[in-house]
């Protein structure tokens, strides 16, 4: 049961690996085009663009590079965990704010479905967790 538990671990952090990496792709590479889908532009300014390649695109990448930490340092896996969940978890509380205060569409709800059901599987793979005794 202890190898099943570390594996659901690795595939759930796995999984935060590949949501971040395309996220900071699409914020770095693609800021435009990406926030174009949920009805924002930006001005074209070099400094408009940038702010997304280095606000939410590095944001994402940090967290992509600590995930990809977490799979290949064993020892980080726990508190990799950790952050999943507490980063998704204030993403999950934000979002839940933003509808509360700006309103609900059914984007906002794809949206918060998709990270609430990231955040339940990080929490999972957290408590299931072997933990050495």
């Amino acid at each position: 049961m202890y190898n099943v538990r570390l594996w659901f671990a690795r595939i759930i952090v796995a999984y935060a690996l590949l949501i971040f990496t395309f996220l900071a792709y699409l914020y770095i590479f693609e800021p435009l085009e990406h926030i174009a889908s949920f009805g924002i532009s930006a001005s074209g300014a070099p400094e408009s663009i940038n702010f997304l390649r280095a606000g939410p695109g590095a944001l994402f990448l940090g967290i992509a590079l600590f995930t990809a930490y977490g799979l290949a340092r064993p020892g980080g896996l726990y508190i990799c965990l950790w952050v999943l969940v507490v980063f998704n978890a204030c993403v999950v509380a934000v979002r839940l704010f933003g509808i509360v205060v700006d309103g609900i569409s059914p984007m906002q709800l794809r949206e918060l479905r998709n990270e609430g059901l990231s955040w339940l599987l990080f929490v999972a793979a957290l408590v299931t967790f072997p933990r050495q005794k």
